[in-house]
């Protein structure tokens, strides 16, 4: 796939996402937009992978501070949870929510709504799952004690 049409893709795809992923922004063979989720302030990067036809999906947020190896247990246990989102840790220790989605050049819809349907997903493991389990085990800060449960 050629460089003009990794645009025309990102740019098409964008156009589609607009209206869920208000401030979606393409660079380069990227997209990215910031969302306000309950877990807090998250910046999710759609990276384009045109030999594999296929987009990454993710965020890449803190570990909990005084988490131990349980916590890795759950990052692995949650896994199976989710069928299409996975979360783990990037090489420079920060916590990877991510997927990935085959790229359909015939249905750029379907494919739209497929990354919608991660970006849920994405949500749900942050704002439900990783929450409550910060929550649970007393890893959360003051702040973000006091600004999840109100």
């Amino acid at each position: 796939m050629n460089r003009h049409m990794n645009e025309d893709v990102l740019e098409a795809l964008s156009e589609l996402l607009a209206a869920e992923l208000p401030g979606l922004q393409i660079s380069g063979t990227n997209m990215q937009v910031t969302l306000e989720t309950r877990y807090g302030r998250v910046l999710l990067r759609f990276d384009f992978d045109p030999t594999t036809e296929s987009i990454r999906m993710y965020t890449a947020v803190p570990p909990p501070a005084g988490a131990g190896p349980e916590f890795l247990l759950w990052c692995l246990s949650t896994n199976t949870l989710y069928w299409d989102v996975k979360i783990g840790l990037d090489p420079q220790g920060m916590l990877l929510v991510h997927a990935d989605v085959d790229l359909d050049q015939a249905d750029l819809t379907t494919t739209a709504r497929v990354l919608i349907e991660r970006v849920v997903g994405m949500r749900e493991l942050l704002d439900d799952d990783l929450v409550e389990y910060l929550i649970r085990h007393k890893l959360a800060t003051p702040s973000q004690q006091e600004r999840w449960t109100k």
